[in-house]
């Protein structure tokens, strides 16, 4: 199951928005993390996900290494927008969007339901 397709399936991590955290327009999230390293904690998934990825707008992708329940994978996903939110889909997956906070060198993906998908470091 790739890290996309496994995006809505839910375990126990319990982690908030911090208070101050802030949230971003499309071009704000841009010029934050745009071609930079990411360290990634994934927070909704079924098994642990760390990731070191890249964000690149000009490539449309998002690119690293993911540890997946203590399997390495290749991570190739491709990065759009809808609306205020970002996107990223594996091939012939449906897009998952979140909305993005931004919070000191963090940044916070949360899903509709206001619930973090995921936390990133920027370093």
């Amino acid at each position: 199951m790739s890290i996309g397709a496994a995006a809505f399936l839910m375990n126990a991590y319990a982690v908030d928005l911090p208070a101050g955290a802030k949230k971003a327009t499309i071009d704000e999230f841009k010029a934050f993390a745009d071609g930079k390293p990411v360290k990634v904690e994934i927070l909704d998934l079924e098994k642990p996900v760390s990731a070191e990825l890249v964000w690149s707008w000009k490539k449309g992708t998002i690119t690293g290494k993911a540890d997946v329940g203590g399997k390495t994978l290749d991570v190739k996903t491709k990065l759009t927008f809808k609306g205020d939110k970002a996107c990223s889909a594996g091939n012939g997956e449906k897009p998952s969007c979140h909305f993005i906070y931004i919070d000191g060198d963090k940044f916070y993906e949360v899903r509709d339901d206001m619930k973090l998908h995921a936390v990133s470091t920027v370093d």
